[in-house]
């Protein structure tokens, strides 16, 4: 039996190097972009809140690999973005469930990206 999980990653455009926990899958998009809105909240912290998220950007990539957000350290459009991707992995065992990390703060902008994605992907 074929179950479809998905996996929250986050990308540092300073570093060039991808966030997430390893072996976290989840059940349902939301949980993923749950987890990848609190890997935003660990980059803004590192960051200082000087990377500019781009809210109002279109979700991009396929139901496979969807990028949903991208921001850019100052508003810099020239240098390397940090971004937040959901991606759909193919599982032929069954693995274990474990929660999405919870951002501490959920704003209406990010409950907003939360509904795009849903409704990208139901």
């Amino acid at each position: 039996m074929t179950v479809t999980l998905y996996q929250a990653k986050a990308g540092d455009g300073l570093k060039k190097a991808g966030m997430k926990r390893a072996n976290t899958f989840f059940q349902t998009p939301k949980e993923a972009v749950s987890e990848a809105l609190a890997l935003k909240e660990r980059m803004d912290a590192r960051y200082k809140n000087a990377i500019q998220w781009e809210y109002d950007g279109l979700i991009t990539g396929s139901a496979k690999k969807l990028k949903i957000l991208k921001g850019y350290l100052d508003g810099d459009r020239n240098s390397s973005p940090f971004y937040l991707e959901i991606s759909e992995v193919p599982s032929a065992k069954e693995t274990r469930h474990t929660p999405p990390i919870q951002p501490k703060k959920m704003t209406l902008k990010d409950q907003a990206v939360i509904d795009k994605v849903e409704q990208f992907l139901n």
